[in-house]
């Protein structure tokens, strides 16, 4: 009897050529899961933007269309994200801002000698200011409007408590004889602020200053 052998079907050859489309395929899934920002990353995209915008062109000048085109997502979007450009103000000056109060509180109630703890201030303010300088702008140049709108009366209240912390540290300093007894308190404390947010600016925009020329400064002491 003969035995018939059969063969099996030799499996297809798949070429080099013919696997790289499904390669390509995978990888562009890959990238395009990649593509896509966290939710998390476009909120702070959209904050970035918006400190940008209120720093540069005022809060009330900016427009929510504005935001959303620098962010490249549609107005209505942008409304997943926060509910109002109020709530973008909120979001970028509170912690800034309450910290400051919290910093400038707790050194004024040390129990170091007032010209230790002004210096501290200063520092501290100086390397605040350098690192958030868009922040303070906004701050600064929305004042008005904060004092206007009752659900930003924390901000004024905590630049208030600032002030008084900067201005303790000051009395201290006359009442200890480190500074001088006919101190002016505002001018000075104001005079301080604008130092040091001028410095701010020179510093990140990496300004050349020559302090050899620079008026020489009135001595508080």
């Amino acid at each position: 009897m003969v035995t018939t052998v059969r063969r099996r079907p030799k499996a297809a050859r798949v070429s080099p050529d013919d696997a790289r489309p499904v390669a390509a395929d995978r990888s562009a899934v890959v990238n395009s899961e990649r593509a896509k920002p966290p939710i998390i990353d476009r909120r702070v995209r959209i904050l970035e933007v918006a400190t940008r915008r209120f720093a540069e062109s005022g809060f009330e000048a900016t427009t929510v269309r504005q935001i959303a085109d620098d962010v490249n997502i549609l107005s209505g979007s942008l409304y997943h994200h926060f509910a109002s450009k109020e709530e973008m103000l909120h979001e970028i000056v509170r912690d800034t801002v309450l910290q400051m109060r919290d910093n400038a509180v707790r050194i004024s109630e040390a129990p170091q000698d007032a010209e230790h703890r002004l210096i501290a201030l200063i520092l501290l303010d100086l390397g605040e200011l350098t690192r958030n300088q868009q922040v303070h702008a906004v701050i600064t140049n929305e004042r008005k409007f904060f004092r206007r709108k009752e659900e930003f009366s924390y901000i004024v209240q905590a630049k208030r408590e600032s002030y008084l912390a900067w201005r303790t540290i000051l009395q201290d300093g006359i009442h200890s004889n480190f500074f001088k007894p006919d101190l002016e308190l505002y001018l000075t404390i104001m005079t301080i602020a604008r130092m040091l947010s001028t410095a701010a600016d020179w510093y990140r925009n990496e300004d050349v200053y020559i302090w050899e020329k620079s008026a020489p400064i009135r001595s508080i002491r």
